[in-house]
């Protein structure tokens, strides 16, 4: 596995990868920090013949100069010197080629590079797979397994790009629902229901400001199935009641971005939110309601317009 170093992961952001060949063959790009695929590459060979223009030289030596002819009077020893001079003029030195074209093999190949979302689908399959094979005996259940699997990946891939979560709450909700899927059994039960709740966990774990509503507009499920499979969830993997993600501390500050609202309008607003949770004055409506009236009330205060339909549409709260 060599390095590549221009890479960013959308994973975990790291700068660094490896070139790695999957169990179907592919070339891919591996993260070297959480080892999820980042991209993948098809190469296709080229064979072709390249015509090349080969020169083959050939020297002739002609005369310059008419050689002196060997008097009778010179001795010996003059004539072995004169052989052995260098400078002793033997001619001119003239080149012909000869030109020809020939063909020459070349063997080229292309690389074409795109993301490496369906690779890391894969991956994750053949991990599942592999795990459901082993506990499993028949192959018909292990091909069920794939199969639910499939639908709540996607189902969790969907729900949380319109959501904008962050991929590791993704992997996170996709683990639970498999440990949730091989400690009960799924018969007569909702897939994307079981995935969005625990989609719903793991953004509680990571204390991400997302309300229950935006979750069921965002999985087109209704709120009342999803809180019967968190209770299936909470059961199954006998998980421990995280901090409530529809209190006011989590929410407000991302419903003040929302709305534009300065610091102190923010601080304003979680002040009378949280008076009012704990007087107790309106104990049949959900924080998220709260929340929303004091916003109202603190833009009212710091005298900030903003008008009902803005604050409930930021809010994702029709009445409050």
């Amino acid at each position: 596995n060599s390095p590549v170093k221009d890479m960013r992961c959308p994973y975990c952001s790291a700068a660094q990868g490896r070139c790695a060949t999957t169990a179907a063959g592919r070339s891919v790009t591996e993260c070297t920090s959480c080892g999820r695929v980042v991209e993948e590459r098809q190469s296709q060979p080229h064979h072709l013949f390249h015509l090349r223009a080969q020169d083959s030289p050939l020297c002739l030596v002609t005369s310059d100069l008419p050689t002196i002819p060997i008097t009778a009077t010179a001795t010996a020893a003059d004539q072995y010197k004169d052989e052995e001079d260098p400078f002793e003029p033997t001619g001119f030195i003239t080149a012909f080629s000869t030109w020809s074209l020939e063909p020459y093999p070349v063997f080229a190949q292309s690389s074409i590079s795109f993301a490496g979302h369906l690779a890391e689908l894969e991956r994750v399959l053949e991990t599942t797979s592999s795990s459901s094979s082993s506990s499993s005996s028949s192959s018909s259940s292990g091909s069920s397994v794939v199969v639910d699997n499939l639908r709540a990946y996607l189902q969790i891939i969907d729900v949380s790009s319109i959501l904008g979560l962050d991929y590791d709450i993704t992997d996170h909700a996709f683990q639970l629902f498999r440990d949730c899927s091989s400690a009960t059994c799924l018969r007569n039960r909702s897939v994307e229901a079981l995935a969005t709740a625990a989609l719903v966990q793991a953004i509680r774990e990571a204390q991400e400001p997302r309300t229950l509503q935006e979750i069921s507009i965002a999985a087109n499920l209704p709120q009342k199935e999803i809180g019967k499979y968190i209770k299936i969830l909470g059961e199954a993997l006998q998980l421990s009641q995280p901090i409530n993600s529809n209190s006011i501390s989590v929410h407000m500050p991302r419903f003040c971005t929302l709305l534009q609202l300065n610091k102190s309008a923010q601080e304003l607003a979680t002040h009378i939110g949280e008076v009012v949770i704990n007087k107790c004055f309106c104990t049949r409506r959900n924080p998220i309601s709260i929340s929303a009236a004091a916003i109202y009330l603190a833009c009212q205060l710091e005298d900030k317009r903003k008008t009902r339909a803005g604050i409930c549409k930021a809010t994702a709260n029709r009445t409050y």
